[in-house]
Formats: structure tokens, sequence, C-alpha cells
């Protein structure tokens, strides 16, 4: 199973995904994509983010060229998206880099996922978040629909709430926000979070993600809202293991 976990800055996606592994691992072989990537390379120890992102790009490029042909209409709708707005070379060039890396360790999961349960950080559908949010794109909903039916998906999807003023709140309080809160404005932080979070809210209520949706609310960081969050997530796991496809929408509330 490949989960992908999703959600604004702020959300607690990491914290979430932590417990959950720890708790998993007692009945199933978890991994995250950077450990499948990088341990046959001995590197899986490598803690520097560049530097993981850099094994991930190399080691999944192999694979992105190999399915080419049936990621070709996803990625060139990327390219036109991230075409429409880019506000320098370098924006452009990190940008293209997180798509090789994400569709690439797709590729490497997908055939080499037997027997192991995948958690994921930021996937193919997190693409959403640079395309549409990061991008600063103007968009429209019909092609938050077309990346959706486009874009190589996961088995599961947990998508990851948070009221916005908490969102906020632990964005500003971040000692590693990403490049486009380092400075920290708060009007800044506020727009972007907004737009984040309105941009998921549109996304999950796709027909092709709703199929695959497991919604948790992480209200305050608290350890017995972190814990009964992480307790559902398992469950739901563990229950679907080895049920059929996901044709219908799951929605648990973590309280």
């Amino acid at each position: 199973m490949i989960i992908e976990f999703i959600g604004s800055t702020g959300a607690g996606k990491t914290t979430l995904i932590a417990e959950v592994q720890r708790r998993l691992s007692q009945f199933a072989n978890v991994t995250t994509p950077f450990e499948l990537l990088a341990a046959p390379l001995g590197l899986a120890g490598v803690t520097h983010p560049t530097t993981r992102n850099l094994i991930q790009e190399l080691v999944g490029f192999p694979y992105l060229i190999r399915s080419l042909p049936q990621h070709k209409s996803s990625i060139a709708f990327s390219l036109r998206m991230l075409a429409r707005k880019a506000d320098s070379t370098v924006l452009t060039i990190n940008n293209i880099r997180s798509l090789v890396r994400k569709i690439g360790a797709y590729e490497m999961m997908r055939r080499d996922k037997k027997d192991h349960v995948i958690l994921v950080d930021e996937g193919t559908v997190l693409l959403a978040h640079v395309l549409f949010v990061y991008n600063k794109a103007y968009y429209t909903s019909e092609e938050i629909t077309e990346f959706a039916g486009l874009v190589p998906l996961p088995d599961v999807i947990v998508y990851v709430k948070a009221p916005v003023d908490s969102l906020i709140k632990r964005s500003l309080q971040r000692s590693d926000p990403p490049r486009e809160m380092k400075s920290k404005n708060p009007d800044e932080v506020e727009k972007y979070v907004n737009d984040a979070v309105a941009m998921f809210d549109e996304l999950v209520n796709t027909e092709e993600i709703r199929s695959r949706l497991l919604v948790i609310d992480n209200p305050e960081c608290a350890d017995k809202v972190v814990n009964n969050a992480a307790d559902t997530v398992t469950e739901f796991v563990l229950n679907h293991q080895t049920a059929s496809p996901y044709t219908r929408s799951t929605k648990f509330r973590a309280i």
C-alpha cells in the first residue's frame, strides 16, 4: 500500500507519519519513499534535506524515464501549469525537480512495494501544492479536476486538516519553514495558508481523490490528539490491507 499524507503546512503531517510508522511496524513492513530509494545504496541514514532530495532525484530518474509513456499527459499538464507563472528560473528548475522526484519515487514504489506499507510525506498528490499554490498561478476548478484525473495516485490519501488559525500559528512558529514562508511575514503566511486550504478542500472533493480518501482532523498538536489520529490511520490501514480496491470515500474524525 502506498499511503500519501497531504495538507497545508503546519497540519502536523510529519509528526503523524512518525507515530503511524511506529504503530504499523508492529504488524507490517513499513517504510518511507526515501528509505526505499536509499537503503540499497546504504544511504538511508542521510538526514540533510537537500542531500535526501538529490538522492531521490538520481535514483528515481531512471524509473521516471521508463514510465514516461504512461505519465506523459500528467507531466505535460504540470509543465503547462508551471509555465503559466514562474517568478524566476531558479523557481522553475526547483519545481521541475520536484515533479521529477515525486513521479520517479512513485514509480519505484509501485514496482517495488510488494509486502510493504509506504508512508509518503511529499508525493504525487502534493504536486497540486506546487502547481496551484507555491507557483502562485491562477487556476480553475476544471484544472483541479483535470489534475486529479491525470496524476498517478497512491492507494490511500490521508488529508490532515486543522483550523486556519492553528495552521498560521504553527507555520509562524516553525524553525524550518518552507522556502515560500521564510520571510515570516504574518500577512503573507496567512494568505499562503488560506490559499493552500482552499485548494486542498477543492481537490479532495474530486471523484478520483474522494474514492481513496481518509480525513483526519488535527486541531491541536497535543499528544492525545496526535495519538488518536495515529490510531485511526493505523486501524484504517490494517483493515484495508486485504480489502478490495478502494471504491468509496471514508472519513474519520480524530478528536
